[in-house]
C-alpha cells in the first residue's frame, strides 16, 4: 500500500513539474523580404553554392508579441533563377540555414530542373534542429547548393529568395 502512494505521490509530482516547464508558447509566422541568393563565377561543373544574408531586428519582427523565441524552423522555401545571359542548365537544391549560434542545418530539398524565371518551392524536412538560437544573432545567412550540368559557367547567378519560418515565443 505505502509502495503504491509512493508512485501515485511521484507521477502527481512529474505532472505539476512538466505542466510548471511547458508555459504558454505563443506561434507567430514570419517571412523573409525578398532577398539575392547569388553565386559568384566561376562555376564549374557538379555542385556549386549560392548564398545570402539576411540582417534583422528581432524585436521589430516580432511587433508586439513579446517574450524570447524559444522555437524555430523554417516553414517555406520559395526560390526563383533570375535571367541572364546564356543562363547554363541547373537542377537540383540543397537548402541549408547557418549563423554566429547555430551549426549549418539542412532544411530543404528542390530536386528537378531549374529554370530560369520559374518559381520553385523547396520540399522542407520534416525534422530541423531548432533554430531559435539564430534568431539571437540577428543575421542568419541562407546556402543554396544547386547542380551545374555543364562544364563550366563564367558569370554570376542570381536567384531570388524568400523563407517563412514559425516561432515558437515563449
Amino acid at each position: 500500500m505505502q509502495n503504491h502512494f509512493q508512485k501515485l505521490f511521484f507521477s502527481i509530482l512529474a505532472i505539476i513539474a512538466l505542466s510548471a516547464c511547458s508555459g504558454n508558447l505563443t506561434t507567430v509566422e514570419i517571412e523573409t523580404p525578398e532577398m539575392q541568393l547569388s553565386a559568384e563565377g566561376p562555376l564549374f561543373e557538379g555542385a556549386n553554392s549560392a548564398t545570402a544574408t539576411w540582417e534583422f531586428d528581432i524585436n521589430q519582427l516580432l511587433g508586439e508579441v513579446e517574450g524570447k523565441v524559444s522555437k524555430a524552423k523554417v516553414s517555406a522555401v520559395e526560390v526563383t533563377l533570375k535571367p541572364s545571359e546564356g543562363s547554363p542548365a541547373l537542377e537540383k537544391m540543397v537548402f541549408e540555414v547557418t549563423s554566429k549560434n547555430t551549426s549549418m542545418t539542412r532544411v530543404g530539398l528542390f530536386e528537378g530542373s531549374i529554370n530560369e524565371g520559374e518559381t520553385f518551392y523547396l520540399n522542407i524536412a520534416d525534422q530541423q534542429e531548432n533554430l531559435a538560437k539564430a534568431f539571437e544573432d540577428g543575421r542568419i545567412t541562407f546556402v543554396g547548393d544547386f547542380d551545374l550540368l555543364e562544364e563550366e559557367f563564367w558569370e554570376n547567378l542570381e536567384f531570388s529568395l524568400k523563407v517563412k519560418f514559425e516561432l515558437g515565443i515563449k
